[in-house]
């Protein structure tokens, strides 16, 4: 997921909602800003802030395996060099995953032993946590492989799937259709534009989109209502002020993805989760 304009406070908030505890906070890769992202600290962090969600990303290495990480290159977050595609999971085991993180407060993370992990590897550590997965490779192949590891875990009913490649998110689909799933961008303008009133049946249970798309505002009161009378579930992303956070409950947002999950739990009244 990248990071959109934040909602401006032009739009004016309504009341709001009492019923907080229906409210999910999705924790952004668990976090990208107070913990080495997409980690299992990170996650446990999110966890113990109290949040509903674990929003991942997941790529393939060279030999298949499935690995929560967001960029197609390594250089950003870790200590090596070249694409995940290229390295073998042994060899992105040996990465320092927090190389070049340091936090809110300035406190570096690396040479603490900070490793990328699989989703298998997830699944098995968080074994009761919900999770909303990012498949960042356009292909067949990785959708099969999310498919199965999904399987393989007997996860079908707390993990939904998103991904910015409607093709690859068709492949899976197709491998997985006992799993939720989020709409594609072309999937978002259709019912945007044309979808609202219809009541053909949708091949998606989530929106998992920004406040807006190009000056297109997708953050308005009556597109998040025309959605929940579908049955849809809004959730905006990625949203790191309270601001912006009231105003999307007040419009009735299903829920939120954050790098500030102290904020948004704190803000929800969220009570730390176990980490299993």
């Amino acid at each position: 997921m990248n990071h959109p304009k934040i909602l401006q406070s032009k739009i004016s908030p309504g009341s709001i909602p009492e019923n907080f505890e229906t409210v999910d906070v999705y924790a952004h890769r668990g976090s990208t800003v107070l913990a080495p992202e997409n980690t299992e600290q990170a996650f446990e962090l999110a966890l113990g802030y109290g949040a509903d969600v674990l929003e991942i990303d997941v790529r393939l290495s060279r030999d298949g395996q499935v690995v929560v990480t967001h960029d197609s290159r390594v250089e950003r977050t870790c200590n090596g060099q070249g694409a995940v595609a290229d390295q073998t999971l042994s060899e992105l085991k040996r990465l320092d995953a927090a190389y070049n993180f340091t936090d809110l407060q300035g406190k570096h993370y690396r040479d603490q032993g900070v490793r990328l992990i699989t989703l298998d590897e997830l699944f098995e550590r968080f074994p009761t946590s919900r999770i909303n997965v990012d498949i960042k490779d356009n292909s067949a192949r990785a959708a099969q492989a999310v498919a199965d590891s999904i399987k393989q875990a007997n996860s079908y009913a707390r993990v939904n799937v998103g991904s910015f490649h409607a093709a690859a998110l068709g492949h899976f689909r197709d491998r997985a259709p006992e799993v939720t799933t989020a709409a594609t961008q072309s999937e978002v303008a259709k019912l945007y534009f044309l979808g609202r009133g219809k009541k053909h049946t949708l091949p998606f249970q989530f929106l998992q989109i920004p406040v807006s798309y190009f000056g297109i505002p997708l953050a308005t009161h009556s597109f998040i209502q025309a959605a929940r009378s579908r049955g849809i579930n809004v959730v905006y992303w990625t949203i790191n002020t309270t601001e912006a956070m009231q105003l999307l409950l007040a419009r009735g947002a299903h829920g939120i993805v954050t790098d500030r999950v102290d904020l948004a739990c704190t803000l929800l009244g969220k009570t730390p989760t176990e980490s299993d």
